[in-house]
């Protein structure tokens, strides 16, 4: 209990602290129209590179269903996410009764995502993006497409994702779900 208190607590100041340093938001993404990825208004910078490249590697493993591939994209130490208000508070928790079922659920598995924007002070940042994940479950063709935050750590290992926020709307899950859902529970 104690692990995962401290972990919530480090995610909730690591949000905390790049949202009131001043410089939120400040690298560039004032002249942006934020209802649109980076990449459809700009070149992105070096910054913003690494940022997209980190949730590359996770939306490669969605779409390759592959644990070994997100074990690269999140720290799974002290990782944790929120789907559309369902929380998973550690990588295992996700990773086993989410994911795996997820893997399970789903075939031709298609997953973007498009930085809107993200940026990153001393060892931190974080991501703003916009997500479509789609694939057939049960035989049926299903997409959600919604709008994501990601905290992003400096590891020894490089970049990774330490908390992951991702929500579509409902009448989108509620589609979906009639093909199958997945499990939410920590």
């Amino acid at each position: 209990m104690a692990t995962k208190f401290t972990s919530m607590l480090k995610t909730l100041l690591a949000i905390t602290a790049i949202t009131l340093s001043g410089n939120a938001l400040a690298a560039g993404a004032h002249d942006l129209d934020l209802t649109k990825s980076i990449q459809e208004q700009r070149e992105l910078t070096a910054t913003e590179q690494m940022v997209q490249e980190v949730l590359n590697i996770y939306a490669q493993a969605m779409e390759e269903r592959s644990i070994e591939i997100m074990e690269t994209a999140v720290i799974p130490g002290d990782f944790s996410t929120i789907e559309s208000g369902y929380p998973n508070w550690t990588w295992e928790s996700f990773r086993d009764s989410h994911l795996s079922a997820e893997f399970k659920m789903f075939t031709d598995s298609s997953y973007v995502i498009d930085l809107i924007v993200g940026e990153t002070q001393g060892q931190l940042g974080f991501a703003v993006f916009r997500y479509t994940a789609s694939g057939t479950a049960q035989g049926r063709k299903v997409s959600i497409s919604g709008l994501g935050t990601a905290v992003l750590e400096e590891t020894p290992d490089g970049w990774r994702i330490h908390h992951l926020h991702t929500s579509a709307p409902r009448d989108q899950l509620e589609k979906a779900a009639g093909g199958g859902s997945h499990s939410h529970s920590d």
